[in-house]
C-alpha cells in the first residue's frame, strides 16, 4: 500500500487531535442517556411532588412535578443519584445510564419522624420570609412614579406533537416555523396608574398569528414580581396571587433549599405548589438572595387554560429575571411560553415569547398626554416600513435566546394550505383594530343598509383616522325608497393639546327612534348591520325613523383621553316617516298598516327644536385595542359615567319646550379568576314626551362599545319605558372558567362567556323630572337572566324571565351576532 506524504500528515494530525481531545477532561464526546420515574411515598404510595433528584458530588439535578415525575438527561455510565424530600430520609441509589436509551427508576423514600415538626417549621419559616421580601419591595415601589423601558420581542413558533408540554421545550430543540418581532417604548404611570406602548417597528412571517401581540397582558408586559398578576389571553382575564405576596400563605406551600452553582453564591430557591384547585395560581421556583428577587420561574395550573372552540391554549409557563435600577428591581428579562392545540390539528404548536427590557428612565415625569392615553398600543405610523439593516442592527442582542431560531424561521417554507389559511384569517382578525382606525371609511352602515322607509341605502362614509385631538367625519348617501338624499358633516378639534375644542355637526339624515347615543368610536358598528341584516330577511327593522335637518354647535371640554365634556346648542327639524318599502328581499308583501312608524303611547310630533344638549362622559377603564373588537380588559377597580342633559327652549323659538337627563354609572369590580362584579346604576327623566321620543338608547343607557345592555330585557326596544325610570342592574361575569370546567366536551371547547344578571327599577309615565328614588308608588320592575357571548363578541345571547311588574313579556330573549 502507497501513502503519499500528504496522506501520511494528514493521517497523523487526525490522529494527534483525537488523542489531545481525548485527554481533556470534559472533553469526549461521551454519548447521554435518560434516567426518569417516579418518587413515593414508602408507606402510603403517594407520589412525592417537587422531591430533589441530583447526581452526587455534581450540581447535576432535577425536581419532580405535582405527579412525582422526574426526567433527567445524563452522560452514559455508572451515577450515584441521591433522591431527597423535606421529612423524608434521603436515599442514594447507584443506575448504570446506557447510551440513547432510558432508564427507569421508581422510588420509594421512608418518611424521617425525627423531622417532622422541623419540616412544619421550616414551612412556616420560608412563608414569613415571603412575606417579608413582598413588604421589602412594596417598599421600593411606594417611591416608583413612573418609568419607561425599551422593550425588544422576539416570538417563535414551532411545531410539536400533540403529547407535548411545555416542560419538555426547555430540553429540547425544535425547527421553528414562524417568528413574530417588536421593538416598542413602554410608559408606565403610577397615579393615575396609566399603561401605554408606543410600538416602533414590527413585522412577522406570513404564517404568524400577527405581528402585534398574540397574549395580550392588558395594558403592559406581565411583572411577576407583583402582589397581584394580572394577565389576559384571548380577551380572558385571569387575575393570578403572586408567589411573593403578602397573601401568598393562604394559596401556596413553601419549601426552600441552596440554589445551584448557575446563582450567585448565597443565593436561596423557594419552591412552592398551589394549596387551591378552584382558581388559577401559579407553581414553581422563586430565587433570592437577602438584596433582592433574582428570577421567577413558574407555571399556571391547568384551571387557567382557556378555549376559544377554535383553539386551546395551555401550559402557561412565565420566567422573569430582575436588574437593580437605582433603588427598584426591575424586569430585565421575560419569557413565555405556551402550547395552541387548533381544532383538527394533528400537532400542536409551541409559542416562546422573549422580552428583553432596557434603557430605564425612572421618574422623569415628562410623559406627555399621547404617550399616556388608556390604549394599551400606539402604533407608530411607519412601524412597517423598517428595512432589514434597522432589524439586523437592533437584533444583536445576544442575551434574547430566541435570536439563534429567527432565521431558521424567517427560512421556513410552509407547505400545509390548513396553517397557512388560519394564519392568514388570524392576521386579518387581529390587524383589523389598527386598520380600522387608520381607515378613511366609515361604519359599513354608512356604504350600505336597508329600512322600510328608505329602502336600499348607499352612501360614502369618510373620516380622519383616529386620533387623541381631532375627529372629522362626512356622511352622503341616496335612499332609493323615500327618495332623498341625506348627510353628516360633524368634527371637532383641540389645538396644541388644548382642553377645549370646537365641535359641530350639519345633517340631513334618517335615523332610528330611540337613538340618542353621541359616543362612539367604535370602528364597526354591528348594531347597524344586524337592523339591515333583520329588514331585508323579515321586512321589519324593529325601529320607527324620523329625519333630522339640522345643525349642532359648541364647545368640547377634555379633561383625560376618555373624559369629555360636551355643550352644543341645538337647531334642527324633525319630522317622522311613513313606509316605503312594501316588500322584502324574499319578495314577500309587507303591509305598511302593521308597521306604522311612530310608537302608539308616545307619538312622535313633527316639529322645529331648538335648545342645548350637554353630554358628560368618563370612562377609567383600561382600553386594549389589540383585540378584534374593542375591548376594555378589566384588571383592576374601573367605571364608566354618563350624564346627559337636553332641554328645549321655547324661548328660542323652539315648538317644544322640554327638559329631560340621564345619568348612568357603571363600576366594574374584579373578583378571582377570570371573574368580575358590573354594577349599573341609572336614572332619567323628561318633564313631557319630548321630539320624536329619542328615549335613551334603545331603552338602554349607557353605551357599552359593541354590546348595548338594556335595563329590561323582556321590554322591547320599540315599547317606550315611560317618562321617568330609575334601575340598578347587577350582572356577574364568570368568564370561560366555568364552561372550560363543565364535563361536556361541546360546552368546555365552546369558549363560551356566561354572565348572570339581577335587574330592578321603578317606572312611571307621570311627566316630571323627579327621580324615582324613593319609589313613588309608580310600577316597579324585576328581572332576572343569564347571558352567553362567544370570543371577540360574534354572538351574544340573553334570556331574562320577568319576575315582578307589568311591562313588557314575562320571558326576554335577546339574540345578536
Amino acid at each position: 500500500m502507497n501513502i503519499s506524504c500528504g496522506d501520511f500528515k494528514y493521517r497523523l494530525l487526525v490522529l494527534m487531535a483525537v488523542l489531545f481531545f481525548g485527554m481533556i477532561p470534559g472533553a469526549s464526546f461521551a454519548q447521554k442517556g435518560t434516567l426518569h420515574g417516579h418518587v413515593f411515598d414508602e408507606e402510603n404510595g403517594d407520589p412525592l411532588p417537587y422531591a430533589t433528584i441530583s447526581v452526587e458530588g455534581t450540581s447535576t439535578g432535577t425536581i419532580s412535578d405535582e405527579n412525582g415525575a422526574y426526567s433527567i438527561q445524563l452522560t452514559s455510565g455508572s451515577k450515584l443519584i441521591r433522591y431527597h424530600f423535606l421529612s423524608f430520609t434521603d436515599t442514594l441509589i447507584t443506575v448504570e445510564i446506557k447510551p440513547n436509551q432510558q432508564t427507569k427508576n421508581d422510588v420509594f423514600l421512608k418518611a424521617d419522624t425525627l423531622q417532622l415538626n422541623e419540616v412544619t417549621v421550616n414551612a412556616d419559616r420560608v412563608t414569613q420570609k415571603v412575606q417579608e421580601l413582598a413588604e421589602i419591595r412594596n417598599k421600593q415601589n411606594k417611591n416608583l412614579d413612573s418609568y419607561q423601558a425599551d422593550i425588544y420581542k422576539l416570538a417563535i413558533l414551532s411545531s410539536v406533537n400533540s403529547d407535548f408540554s411545555v416542560e419538555d421545550s426547555l430540553d429540547q430543540d425544535f425547527t421553528p416555523m414562524a417568528f413574530s418581532e417588536r421593538k416598542s417604548t413602554f410608559y408606565y404611570l403610577a397615579s393615575p396608574e396609566r399603561f401605554s406602548e408606543r410600538v416602533e417597528a414590527n413585522r412577522a412571517s406570513k404564517n404568524f398569528f400577527s405581528e402585534y401581540d398574540f397574549f395580550s397582558t392588558g395594558g403592559g408586559p406581565i411583572n411577576l414580581n407583583q402582589d397581584e398578576i394580572s394577565l389576559s389571553v384571548l380577551s380572558e382575564s385571569i387575575t393570578v396571587v403572586g408567589p411573593v405576596s403578602s397573601r401568598a400563605g393562604k394559596f401556596y406551600d413553601f419549601y426552600d433549599t441552596e440554589a445551584d452553582s448557575s446563582w450567585p453564591e448565597g443565593t436561596i430557591e423557594i419552591y412552592f405548589k398551589p394549596l387551591k384547585e378552584n382558581r388559577p395560581l401559579f407553581e414553581g421556583k422563586v430565587w433570592y438572595n437577602e438584596e433582592r428577587i433574582l428570577g421567577i420561574d413558574v407555571s399556571l395550573n391547568d384551571y387557567a387554560n382557556t378555549n376559544t372552540g377554535t383553539f386551546e391554549v395551555s401550559d402557561f409557563r412565565y420566567r422573569q429575571k430582575y436588574e437593580k435600577v437605582d433603588e427598584f428591581w426591575l424586569p430585565e428579562k421575560t419569557e413565555l411560553f405556551a402550547v395552541i392545540s387548533f381544532l383538527g390539528a394533528k400537532n400542536d404548536i409551541l409559542y416562546h415569547d422573549e422580552w428583553i427590557w432596557s434603557n430605564y428612565k425612572l421618574n422623569s415625569g415628562d410623559f406627555n398626554e399621547v404617550e399616556m392615553k388608556l390604549s394599551s398600543s400606539v402604533i407608530l405610523p411607519d412601524a412597517h416600513q423598517k428595512n432589514n439593516g434597522y432589524w439586523k442592527a437592533l437584533s444583536g442582542k445576544s442575551e434574547n435566546e430566541n435570536l439563534e431560531h429567527l432565521q431558521q424561521a424567517r427560512d421556513y417554507q410552509e407547505e400545509r394550505t390548513s396553517v397557512q389559511l388560519g394564519m392568514s384569517v388570524m392576521r386579518s382578525l387581529f390587524r383589523l383594530p389598527y386598520q380600522l382606525e387608520r381607515s378613511h371609511l366609515t361604519n359599513i352602515s354608512d356604504l350600505y343598509h336597508y329600512t322600510r322607509v328608505e329602502g336600499h341605502y348607499l352612501g360614502l362614509g369618510l373620516r380622519t383616522p383616529v386620533h387623541a385631538d381631532f375627529d372629522y367625519r362626512l356622511v352622503g348617501g341616496y335612499a332609493f325608497g323615500n327618495q332623498t338624499y341625506s348627510y353628516q358633516v360633524s368634527g371637532y378639534h383641540f389645538f396644541r393639546n388644548s382642553f377645549v375644542a370646537p365641535e359641530f355637526i350639519f345633517r340631513k339624515e334618517t335615523v332610528p327612534q330611540y337613538q340618542d347615543y353621541e359616543y362612539n368610536r367604535t370602528p364597526i358598528d354591528f348594531f347597524e348591520a344586524r337592523q339591515t341584516l333583520n329588514a331585508l330577511i323579515f321586512g321589519s327593522g324593529g325601529s320607527n325613523y324620523f329625519e333630522r335637518q339640522g345643525v349642532e354647535a359648541g364647545l368640547r371640554f377634555r379633561f383625560d383621553t376618555q373624559s369629555f365634556l360636551r355643550v352644543l346648542y341645538v337647531d334642527e327639524k324633525q319630522q317622522s316617516l311613513t313606509p316605503a318599502t312594501h316588500f322584502n328581499i324574499l319578495g314577500n308583501e309587507i303591509h305598511p298598516e302593521n308597521y306604522i312608524n311612530n310608537d302608539p303611547v308616545y307619538p312622535a310630533e313633527d316639529g322645529h327644536v331648538k335648545g342645548f344638549n350637554l353630554h358628560l362622559h368618563h370612562d377609567t377603564r383600561q382600553y386594549s385595542r389589540n383585540q378584534f373588537l374593542r375591548d376594555y380588559n378589566i384588571r383592576q377597580f374601573g367605571w364608566l359615567s354618563d350624564v346627559v342633559l337636553e332641554k328645549g327652549v321655547s324661548e328660542w323659538g323652539s315648538d317644544f319646550n322640554y327638559n329631560r337627563y340621564r345619568v348612568g354609572l357603571k363600576f366594574y369590580w374584579p373578583v378571582f379568576t377570570s371573574h368580575f362584579f358590573q354594577t349599573d346604576i341609572t336614572f332619567g327623566a323628561s318633564d313631557e314626551g319630548v321630539p320624536n321620543q329619542r328615549l335613551f338608547n334603545y331603552n338602554g343607557f349607557v353605551v357599552d362599545d359593541y354590546v348595548r345592555y338594556r335595563p329590561f330585557n323582556t321590554i322591547s326596544y320599540r315599547e317606550p319605558l315611560g317618562n321617568r325610570v330609575s334601575e340598578i342592574m347587577i350582572r356577574y361575569k364568570l368568564g370561560t372558567s366555568l364552561t372550560r370546567k363543565a364535563p361536556f366536551d361541546f360546552v368546555s371547547k365552546s369558549g363560551i362567556k356566561i354572565s348572570t344578571f339581577f335587574t330592578v327599577g321603578v317606572i312611571d309615565e307621570t311627566p316630571s323630572l323627579e327621580p324615582l328614588l324613593p319609589y313613588s308608588g309608580s310600577h316597579t320592575q324585576a328581572e332576572m337572566g343569564i347571558s352567553a357571548s362567544k370570543i371577540f363578541g360574534f354572538f351574544y345571547a340573553e334570556f331574562s324571565k320577568r319576575i315582578y311588574g307589568k311591562f313588557g313579556n314575562s320571558i326576554g330573549f335577546t339574540a345578536r351576532f
